[in-house]
């Protein structure tokens, strides 16, 4: 059996699609006959297809060979098919193959691009589609190029800063664990042979250990079912919408999340407008990338407000999640006519400001673990200590 994409037509004339595992194309167009669909394509999907995920390096690297290429005055094919044997044996290969077998047979660039939406993004797609209608096919790649490089370097600079933190309370909660459930109560054995009172933190370590010896399945199992609990709801519209407005709220981490979130408006804002694509769609384009579902509810209620017929500095005015700073360079581009170059300024200004944000975010967070884990060893170490303390000021009375 294989996953297919699909698209079919339904008893109503409407155009569906989806996922469906078959053994061929003609199981499939039957599977879909029987629910009274009729088959208009069927592609294998790239995740059965030798097994390979195409990941977001995989993208830049194939994003950057054809802005080269085509910059160099290479035709469209002769570059794909270049693409495709240097990445021979991937499963992005495959896709770079029908990219090429479509465009060959008439189809544009990003037609053929938009029957791999689990490939290429839709802010993607509208680039290139932008970019063949004016004939700067290249230069729109170019600009791809430098917007995946920057997503590609803020990733690794949060997970950088995220490494060292996790590696901290990892090793320490580690330690922690291992000296209330084994260390601490092998120590005490000695005390409890002679018959001794312990001190009351000594007794709460130790009840605390004897409970995480007999329940940690469950406390696993617990802490599974939150995790799996908070995916679900974040599945769903309400629930993604109150934890994004949960998380912007948070003091330090809000910050850090809304300064995130409205640099990529601003960058793709630029992108987008510079690329010719209407304001309408471009905000529609915006609503789907700036990662937090109560900013795209704020871009959302401003496209509206656009299509009535205000302004787009009226149209975010009443937004409290977007900065004076933010609404006033809107606001001037606007009346300029340079609303792709304000918006660009903002994006630098703001791209300045992340990398300070994860840096202060991150000493917090690392200052924090060290105080919580050194506070908890703490308390093992007096545990242990108490009684020995006991009993020498018992023998020297």
């Amino acid at each position: 059996m294989r996953e297919f994409r699909y698209r079919a037509l339904s008893a109503g004339g409407e155009t569906v699609s989806g996922m469906r595992q078959a053994a061929d194309v003609a199981a499939l167009a039957r599977d879909l006959t029987a629910q009274n669909l009729i088959l208009l394509e069927g592609r294998p999907s790239l995740r059965l297809l030798g097994g390979d995920r195409v990941g977001r390096r995989d993208l830049l690297d194939f994003t950057l060979h054809m802005a080269t290429s085509l910059g160099a005055g290479i035709p469209v094919i002769q570059g794909l098919r270049d693409a495709e044997a240097g990445m021979a044996g991937q499963g992005f290969a495959r896709v770079i193959k029908e990219l090429r077998e479509e465009i060959s047979s008439g189809s544009q660039v990003a037609e053929a691009m938009s029957h791999h939406p689990d490939v290429f993004p839709e802010l993607y797609l509208a680039l290139i589609a932008a970019g063949e209608s004016s004939g700067n096919l290249d230069g729109t790649l170019a600009e791809l190029v430098r917007y995946l490089e920057w997503a590609d370097d803020l990733n690794g600079k949060v997970k950088q800063a995220l490494l060292y933190p996790a590696i901290l309370a990892t090793a320490t909660l580690g330690l922690f664990l291992l000296m209330i459930t084994f260390v601490i109560p092998r120590f005490m054995e000695v005390f409890q042979e002679l018959d001794y009172q312990l001190p009351t933190l000594t007794l709460r370590v130790l009840a605390t250990g004897d409970f995480f010896r007999h329940w940690w399945p469950f406390l696993i199992g617990g802490i599974a079912a939150l995790v799996t609990g908070l995916r679900v709801l974040a599945r769903g519209e309400r629930g993604r919408f109150a934890l994004d407005r949960l998380l912007l709220h948070l003091p330090i981490v809000g910050g850090f999340k809304r300064n995130l979130a409205l640099s990529r408006f601003a960058r793709n804002f630029a992108m987008l407008f510079a690329s010719g694509i209407d304001i309408l769609r471009v905000l529609t384009l915006l609503e789907r990338v700036v990662s937090n579902s109560v900013l795209a509810a704020e871009i959302a209620t401003a496209r509206q407000r656009v299509v009535t017929g205000d302004t787009l500095a009226r149209a975010f005015a009443d937004s409290p999640y977007f900065p004076p700073l933010l609404k006033r360079l809107i606001g001037v581009g606007e009346q300029a006519g340079s609303l792709d170059k304000s918006l660009a300024k903002a994006a630098e200004y703001l791209d300045k400001e992340l990398p300070r944000a994860i840096k202060r975010l991150f000493t917090l967070l690392e200052a924090a673990i060290i105080v919580v884990l050194g506070g908890l060893i703490a308390i093992c170490a007096l545990a242990m200590l108490l009684p020995i303390f006991q009993i020498q000021g018992q023998l020297m009375k």
